[in-house]
């Protein structure tokens, strides 16, 4: 009865599944996550009759608020767009594979609270850790459904290297948020300059790769 139960369970784990409904779910959560985020942008307390020049200081305290609704809207739409091109290639959905796109979900759907943590605590060390962490989690997840799709032969080979680029973007991401991670140690608000050096010096060499690459063997791929 175990070795029934056992290849039954084996059987469902191996059913090819469309990927039609994660990416609908995955679009929803991100829509949701996204507009979530503004909640925590408040208009200030004041008299209609303020002068102009204390709403504009007010709204000057609320800078740190501004600062993490941009970065967290803009690393949902990096993240998006990444799970976005993911897709494309990936054939197929397993049991796995959903499961671990669940759990990216959840990472997504948590981070209006870490947006909101890091709003209120700036330049708190633990604030921004957290905020790490939370973000971290959710490039690894993405990551990690990538390296299952390979070994599991889901993804499409119809252009290597252009596989080979998306593994490469996909890995290139949580290294620069690890960056920036250990770069909160030394000072709270460096991890976020880490991090965007890592990507931007990433960017950089992955297209000399791909253009020497281009030159070598012909134009499949464009780096863009």
């Amino acid at each position: 009865m175990d070795s029934q139960a056992k290849s039954v369970r084996q059987l469902l784990h191996t059913v090819l599944l469309s990927k039609g409904r994660v990416e609908a779910l995955t679009d929803g959560i991100f829509a949701i996550a996204m507009t979530l985020l503004v909640l925590e942008l408040k208009v200030p307390d004041l008299p209609k009759s303020a002068a102009s020049h204390e709403l504009l200081y007010r709204l000057g305290e609320e800078a740190p608020a501004w600062m993490s609704f941009l970065l967290s809207f803009m690393y949902c739409g990096l993240l998006w767009f990444l799970h976005h091109l993911a897709m494309h290639f990936v054939r197929h959905m397993q049991a796995l594979l959903v499961w671990l796109n669940l759990l990216f979900l959840m990472s997504i759907s948590i981070l209006p609270f870490s947006c909101a943590l890091l709003g209120h605590f700036i330049r708190n060390r633990a604030a921004v850790e957290i905020y790490f962490g939370n973000v971290l989690l959710a490039a690894l997840l993405l990551w990690a459904q990538w390296l299952f799709a390979r070994r599991r032969k889901l993804i499409s080979e119809d252009d290597p290297r252009a596989a080979e680029a998306m593994g490469m973007r996909l890995t290139a991401v949580p290294v620069a948020i690890a960056a920036g991670m250990l770069a909160t140690v030394y000072r709270p608000l460096a991890g976020f300059y880490a991090m965007s050096f890592v990507l931007i010096a990433f960017r950089l060499w992955q297209r000399r790769v791909f253009a020497k690459r281009v030159q070598a063997t012909g134009p499949s791929l464009s780096a863009s």
